[in-house]
């Protein structure tokens, strides 16, 4: 969480001084400084973890088709030299551009609180640095955070590497909820929704959905400060890496502010799983620490009593059925808790799930 964080986590710049968090002035790409907080000023939040060519390339993309004014802030894992060298450059390069230097990772959670708490926009922008931004991106984003004063987050469409198909659209994320309760959440490409193009009428379906992903999604500061930002781990309790996505929606949506997904937004998620080599460093070391995850898995279903981890993908369905005790607030993970995620078949369609399910087509018609 962002209380405290500056007494939980270091601020070092690459020489290894501290940062002067409250006394730092940004400066934009059009070289105008702001002082305090400001709708006028984008903060774009990104992490590093090795893949320094995507790094690069992610912000490249950022300077090339982003007209209107922003920041960008790197929280770094502790990184090979070669790759802190390229965030030297980069900072060099841009003077809009800032990296805070940790020697170790505090998982996405941790590191992206970093850059909240480092930031100045009034908008936040959490963007994975596999991303590559499209013309026109960001101002679709702001517009529709413009438009509803209980609209707390606003999320793009994700194309993928070849920017013809879709990634993530609106249609893809559902929950199950009953009484105001959310029972189950995750994803739904299955069907129909398994390949879609870029101009698909089911990827044009915009307007609120119950979750969205952090890949690429635009927050209203003072919506993110209601609810103390990411659930990191504090004192054992918390979540490093897995699910922080699905936890900050159901966060915004507690404070009774809405998730959206804007169509008009587009950018590239240069991923996926089944061609990646998950044994290079920043699958090993970072991203595939299968321990930690089953601790998030765990501490997130137990939080908010989830029933269903829903993950039907087009070529294989891993939703999961959780058999442990929550609603206690997260407890703490004890080994044997992750063995109760168990595959589940789960027939979306029967008439007892089908009248539960929400997405952006029940939450918009």
């Amino acid at each position: 969480m962002l209380e405290g964080i500056e007494s939980r986590l270091t601020f070092l710049d690459r020489f290894g001084h501290p940062i002067d968090v409250d006394g730092r002035v940004a400066v934009d790409q059009f070289g105008e400084n702001h002082r305090s907080f400001s709708t006028s000023l984008t903060s774009i939040i990104t992490i590093s973890a090795e893949r320094s060519d995507q790094t690069s390339a992610c912000v490249e993309s950022i300077f090339d088709h982003t007209k209107k004014p922003f920041e960008i802030i790197i929280s770094d894992v502790g990184s090979s030299r070669e790759t802190q060298e390229l965030l030297h450059a980069l900072e060099d390069e841009h003077p809009n551009l800032h990296v805070i230097y940790n020697k170790e990772s505090s998982g996405t959670t941790g590191q992206r609180n970093q850059g909240i708490h480092l930031s100045k926009g009034g908008y936040l922008v959490f963007m994975d640095n596999d991303v590559l931004v499209l013309p026109n991106w960001l101002g679709p984003l702001q517009q529709r955070a413009q438009s509803e004063s209980r609209i707390g987050m606003v999320g793009a469409k994700l194309l993928t590497s070849d920017g013809q198909d879709v990634y993530y659209c609106g249609i893809h994320t559902i929950t199950l909820e009953r009484d105001g309760d959310v029972y189950g959440i995750g994803l739904d490409k299955s069907g129909q929704k398994a390949s879609l193009s870029r101009h698909d009428p089911l990827a044009g379906i915009e307007g609120q959905v119950p979750w969205y992903t952090t890949t690429t999604i635009l927050a209203k500061r003072e919506v993110i400060y209601k609810f103390g930002g990411f659930d990191n781990i504090v004192g054992g309790k918390g979540i490093f890496i897995a699910n922080e996505d699905k936890d900050l929606s159901l966060n915004c949506r507690q404070v009774d502010f809405s998730i959206h997904y804007c169509t008009l937004s587009e950018v590239i998620h240069n991923h996926d799983y089944r061609k990646v080599d998950r044994t290079d460093k920043y699958h090993s070391a970072y991203r595939l620490r299968m321990d930690q995850i089953a601790k998030d898995n765990s501490y997130f279903v137990s939080k908010w009593n989830i029933k269903y981890m829903i993950e039907k993908l087009p070529h294989e369905d891993n939703t999961k059925e959780w058999s442990g005790s929550g609603n206690n607030g997260g407890s703490e993970y004890h080994g044997e808790d992750e063995q109760q995620l168990r595959p589940v078949k789960l027939n979306l369609a029967s008439p007892e799930l089908s009248r539960d399910i929400v997405t952006v087509e029940t939450l918009n018609t």
